[in-house]
């Protein structure tokens, strides 16, 4: 009777050391990326709302499981943004109150907007689209246009470099993105400048050497090249845009964020 209670014992003890192997795996924290929008007005003395700016204040609401993201972005996008409504609003605020004093009928309104679209998220890559909508009372308001790519761990940027398969970037670029290029030409029945291609070439090469990062996205179906207004064509076109899909193109990519 001893031995089987003994026995007994040592089963129940080895099903409670092998519960944790039957048990749920934990999922993955990932950050949990917050966007706020700042807007502010400016009025004229008359008390005319004459300039609008709104940009999107983004933090990490679980900064202590991503202290280098939450760091990044408030040093690369939130400060920087809010530098440049301030910058930008203190000179059109300048044109608008000189304005009133000369044509005090006159009304102007400015709008200075950026949005924030997140592309991709995981543990591995953030991946986020920014347009910056400035209306200054022409026919045409300007858009620009930037992307964000970062390592939500340690903060840092991902680069065009990073996110293809060694040696692969002169592949990447004349294999897929200019056929798709063409591909969204045709379709969109656009017009590019004779040059297109050679622009392409300077843009791939800039940023190989650490000047103006080449604008994309990472998703969840495959990579985005963004070509803004006026890079491959008359600004009426508007952005273009060129889609590489992951699917029959996994060596193209790096492994780590195919996933």
């Amino acid at each position: 009777m001893k031995k089987l209670a003994v026995s007994l014992i040592a089963t129940l003890l080895m099903l409670c050391a092998a519960l944790p192997c039957f048990a749920d795996t934990p999922a993955e924290v990932m950050p949990e990326i917050r966007m706020e929008q700042q807007k502010q007005e400016y009025r004229t003395p008359q008390g005319q709302v004459c300039i609008v700016t709104d940009y999107s204040r983004l933090t990490v609401e679980n900064a202590d499981a991503f202290p280098a993201l939450a760091k990044k972005l408030e040093q690369v996008h939130n400060r920087e943004w809010n530098y440049r409504m301030e910058d930008e609003a203190r000179e059109d605020y300048k044109d608008a109150v000189e304005l009133k004093k000369h044509r005090p009928e006159d009304y102007m309104h400015y709008l200075l907007e950026e949005r924030v679209w997140q592309k991709y998220l995981s543990r591995d890559i953030l991946s986020l689209y920014v347009e910056y909508y400035q209306s200054r009372g022409g026919a045409h308001p300007n858009i620009d246009i930037f992307t964000y790519n970062f390592d939500p761990v340690t903060g840092d940027f991902i680069t065009m470099d990073d996110a293809l398969a060694p040696g692969k970037r002169n592949e990447f670029r004349d294999k897929y993105v200019k056929p798709a290029l063409e591909k969204v030409k045709k379709e969109r029945q656009l017009f590019y400048y004779d040059n297109y291609k050679t622009v392409v070439d300077d843009l791939f090469r800039r940023d190989y050497a650490g000047e103006p990062p080449l604008t994309w996205t990472w998703g969840y179906e495959g990579i985005t090249m963004i070509f803004p207004p006026e890079t491959l064509g008359p600004a009426v076109m508007g952005p273009v845009e060129a889609f590489i899909p992951f699917k029959g193109n996994e060596m193209l990519f790096n492994k780590k964020y195919m996933k």
